[in-house]
């Protein structure tokens, strides 16, 4: 159990490197002929489970001071063995990548993640001869995946198809994938495009279609941008607070998380843009009415945040699919308001929050997702009494040294 009491902050962060794009370099970097230096400043148990599928496949990945070395994959195992912990992005990106380069593999996961969706990734593979073991982790595929052509729901998880592009370019011939339904969290299709493309790969969308030609990768070295999703906590935290300077951070990153800067306008913070820092200080506390379906990751947070407004009601719409996250995301941030003293009222597709200018303060649960607990940290810069967080290491998946940053600029944490 973790107690953060009230404080006040006011200081300098570094942000921690882009966990959504350095899980994409080290895919491309370990596809890519020669070495590549992946730089970025800080790890988490979801890249490590990346980093551990990858040797496992046949790359070489030797750890620097401040990067990683890697080299190409090589068939190493006849049946690679594939742990993706907790992590939804190893597994979905590696799902039909792996299989597209062995003829089986065994893979399993932790947590919450057997029950996390993948059929209709799944159902592709199987249209494509995969056979499964089992319907969901852990299982065995068989048959190696190949496939020119794949309809496919864009309206549950971008990383469909992020792992469909990843195993399009081990195939020899032109891929296309088609997706139906709203296309959801599309800046994180860019973010892939854009990796891909980096490594000289090449791969298009165009007539609502992606496709991927066969090219050879080239390694390279690349350092990783500032990671917004998780930066955004301390951004909220001076908006609630003081101040908080944040460095690091790419003003025009294809992150969607980069909306968080126009969300704070909106609510009314002061806001001091540059291209090696952004600052935040308290302002305005305005209510909010935000789509959530592109940030979904970023529920948590503004939910301290509209529960720091004095009087009426944000709303957060399109919310339904953040139920399939670490946590049931909608119920766990609902019950983190209200169990602090707010009042949050969860809806089957949205979560209205009312502004109280404040929490009281008391025990939640992080229901084992990082958001949530990092998010019950920010809580106690609003509240009167300090604030009990039971699974509080579940940070840990993205942002190990959260604790420790929250610490450097003034919150006060007993553990």
């Amino acid at each position: 159990m973790l107690k953060v009491r009230p404080s006040t902050i006011k200081g300098e962060v570094q942000s921690i490197s882009s966990k959504s794009y350095v899980h994409r370099a080290l895919i491309c970097a370990s596809l890519a002929e020669g070495k590549s230096k992946i730089f970025f400043n800080k790890s988490s148990l979801d890249i490590e489970a990346t980093i551990s599928c990858l040797r496992e496949l046949g790359a070489d990945i030797i750890a620097g001071e401040d990067f990683l070395e890697v080299s190409p994959i090589k068939n190493r195992h006849a049946i690679p063995r594939l742990d993706c912990k907790e992590s939804g992005s190893t597994l979905r990106f590696l799902l039909p990548l792996a299989s597209s380069l062995y003829n089986k593999c065994y893979f399993m996961g932790e947590g919450r993640l057997p029950d996390r969706p993948i059929k209709d990734l799944v159902d592709i593979m199987k249209a494509n001869k995969v056979i499964f073991s089992a319907s969901k982790l852990p299982f065995m595929t068989e048959n190696k995946f190949d496939f020119s052509y794949a309809k496919i729901r864009a309206d549950i998880s971008s990383q469909y198809i992020s792992g469909l592009l990843f195993a399009g370019l081990s195939l020899d011939h032109l891929s296309e994938i088609v997706p139906t339904g709203k296309l959801v969290s599309k800046s994180y299709l860019e973010l892939t495009m854009d990796m891909i493309k980096k490594f000289s790969g090449d791969v298009v969308y165009e007539d609502d279609r992606f496709k991927v030609y066969p090219t050879i990768l080239q390694g390279l070295d690349y350092r990783a941008e500032g990671d917004w999703s998780n930066a955004s906590f301390f951004l909220v935290a001076g908006a609630l607070n003081k101040e908080v300077l944040v460095k690091g951070l790419n003003p025009k990153s294809l992150q969607g998380d980069r909306a968080i800067i126009d969300i704070l306008k909106d609510y009314g913070a002061r806001l001091e843009i540059r291209d090696e820092y952004i600052r935040v200080g308290a302002g305005e506390r305005n209510n909010l009415i935000i789509d959530i379906n592109e940030i979904p990751d970023m529920l948590p947070a503004l939910s301290i945040l509209a529960s720091g407004a004095d009087g009426g009601k944000s709303t957060f719409y399109n919310a339904k699919r953040l139920r399939i996250k670490e946590s049931d995301r909608l119920f766990a941030t609902c019950q983190l308001i209200n169990n602090l003293g707010g009042r949050a009222i969860e809806k089957e597709d949205s979560l209205e929050v009312y502004g109280t200018g404040g929490l009281r303060g008391g025990r939640v649960d992080s229901h084992n997702d990082h958001r949530i607990a990092m998010a019950a940290v920010i809580g106690s810069l609003i509240a009167k009494k300090p604030i009990e967080i039971k699974n509080h290491r579940a940070v840990n998946k993205s942002y190990p040294d959260f604790y420790e940053d929250f610490v450097r600029i003034g919150g006060q944490i007993d553990i």
